[in-house]
């Protein structure tokens, strides 16, 4: 049975409804540090998943696209985060 950590998130955060997508994607994450709305409509999730950073693309409620490292760029286009 999943222990819930009180405290983790403020509820009904950004954060908190990102680590929810992430895990809904089974994308394993320990902590959601930043969400960024993007000006294209997608959103950029920073956060760690043990001890190692990764950058998430979501886009309508889900995610598109996951890649290793902060401050990472996004693929010029969504179709092209399908293709690999």
């Amino acid at each position: 049975m999943p222990v819930k950590m009180t405290g983790r998130y403020d509820p009904g955060s950004d954060r908190e409804h990102a680590h929810r997508m992430l895990e809904q994607g089974d994308i394993a994450v320990d902590h959601v540090y930043r969400v960024d709305a993007m000006e294209d409509g997608s959103t950029e999730i920073t956060f760690i998943h043990n001890g190692k950073a990764r950058t998430a693309w979501a886009q309508s409620n889900a995610i598109v696209h996951v890649m290793d490292g902060w401050d990472v760029l996004p693929p010029k286009s969504a179709t092209s985060w399908r293709g690999g």
